[in-house]
């Protein structure tokens, strides 16, 4: 379940999880997670569903990439990032 607040998006774990097989697919891919300088990125959805992106701070370790679905137009997670110890 999703809130949309004047400049945030609040969304429940529960709604951005991926499955074992997106999980699984994901990992083929190279993208889970997908180590860049100083974040890990754990894709929760293919990118191609989404029009455009945005990114939310939540905490200084942990950040949301969110974007607008292609089909619907809500806003929704992409992927979760976490910044490396």
């Amino acid at each position: 379940m999703k809130k949309k607040t004047k400049n945030t998006i609040q969304t429940k774990s529960t709604d951005t999880k991926p499955t074992k097989k997106q999980i699984e697919k994901f990992k083929k891919q190279g993208e889970y997670p997908r180590k860049t300088k100083n974040w890990l990125r754990y894709r929760q959805q293919e990118p191609e569903k989404f029009s455009e992106f945005r990114i939310k701070k939540i905490s200084l370790t942990k950040m949301l990439v969110v974007g607008k679905l292609k089909k619907s137009g809500k806003w929704d997670v992409q992927s979760i990032m976490k910044k490396k110890k």
